[in-house]
């Protein structure tokens, strides 16, 4: 009678176990889970006022995104600041279920001759970009080489250099004459040579036909804006496009 007493008290303390086991995956007691019970993370966000941008201190400019109900944001509930030097290039979004800092379009008044600066956010503002150590000033200057012994011909890596330079790059790699690669294609087809603020890019897309804020490119059209921020392919050459107000 003791043995059966003592096999029935171990079957419920395993049975217990494995509950706890459970509750533990999905992050709470069982059946208190969202959903079908997946153990699917909570989400920070459902919608982009869902989520604040936020520094490293109270009064700092943005670099990164929270909840609006994150305990660090409002902390800062209260405090004075001086009157923001931060630039307006950048918003919180909601993004999957996360909060994010993303670029935000912003109206550039003002043409640069190489463009707009990119400032610590991976983002463009209105300040003109700094004059470049120039390798090229056209898409012609630069040349598509292999960034490695394979290329993307063979399942490697494509780089852009100045033209001048596609030989010394590549005796550079002091690759074998016939180097192990996987002999897999993976190069993207839409991506170019290109001169991006004087400097060689292998880049993606070609230059929209209403990019601004370069000097040697044309105006908007009246009544249009110059709006960083806006395009992806005018983003990555620092410049931005023409659009309605």
């Amino acid at each position: 009678m003791r043995l059966v007493f003592s096999l029935l008290a171990l079957a419920g303390f395993l049975a217990g176990c494995q509950l706890g086991s459970q509750a533990d995956a999905f992050g709470g007691e069982p059946g208190s889970g969202s959903g079908s019970g997946s153990g699917s993370p909570n989400h920070e966000c459902t919608v982009n006022s869902d989520c604040v941008a936020a520094g490293v201190k109270c009064c700092d400019c943005p670099t990164f995104a929270v909840p609006r109900t994150d305990p660090s944001h409002n902390a800062c509930n209260g405090i004075s600041c001086p009157v923001s030097q931060c630039s307006q290039n950048v918003r919180a979004e909601c993004q999957t279920g996360s909060c994010v800092l993303a670029c935000a379009p912003m109206v550039c008044s003002a043409s640069c001759a190489d463009g707009f600066a990119t400032d610590a956010n991976g983002c463009l503002s209105c300040a003109c970009a700094a004059p470049p150590m120039r390798e090229c000033v056209a898409d012609s200057d630069c040349a598509r080489v292999r960034a490695d012994c394979c290329g993307c011909a063979n399942g490697g890596k494509d780089t852009a250099v100045p033209q001048g330079q596609a030989t010394a790059h590549d005796d550079a790699l002091m690759c074998p004459i016939n180097p192990s690669c996987p002999s897999v294609d993976t190069c993207a087809p839409d991506l170019a040579p290109t001169c991006v603020q004087g400097s060689c890019q292998l880049i993606a897309g070609g230059l929209p036909a209403n990019a601004c804020g370069r000097s040697d490119l044309p105006a908007c059209a009246a009544g249009d804006v110059c709006t960083v921020n806006a395009n992806a392919a005018a983003t990555v050459q620092g410049l931005g496009v023409c659009t309605a107000p």
